[in-house]
């Protein structure tokens, strides 16, 4: 290859290489609309429904303590179950 057909390959390659990175400037352009216009507020939704659902779940300790209670109350309709049978028998 002579001079100018090697210069006129270097400088189509430098053209292609502008235009390459003209088309990945704007790829990156469209991605970055598509985050802030369509992802971004998605995402956004999803953790205010998050929030919302974190907020009404009871606290852990109150489920805990409910549950104590319950086995409590368990008990003591068991203990009542036995004495109103014991007074049942005796009659």
């Amino acid at each position: 290859m002579d001079q100018e057909t090697l210069a006129a390959v270097a400088e189509m390659l430098q053209a292609q290489n502008q235009v390459i990175g003209q088309m990945m400037k704007d790829v990156e352009m469209r991605l970055n609309m598509k985050l802030e216009n369509q992802i971004e507020p998605q995402i956004k939704l999803l953790a205010e429904g998050h929030q919302t659902i974190l907020e009404a779940l009871a606290p852990k300790s109150r489920v805990e303590d409910l549950e104590d209670e319950v086995k409590v109350l368990k008990l003591a309709i068991r203990q009542i179950t036995l004495e109103l049978q014991e007074l049942k028998k005796a009659q």
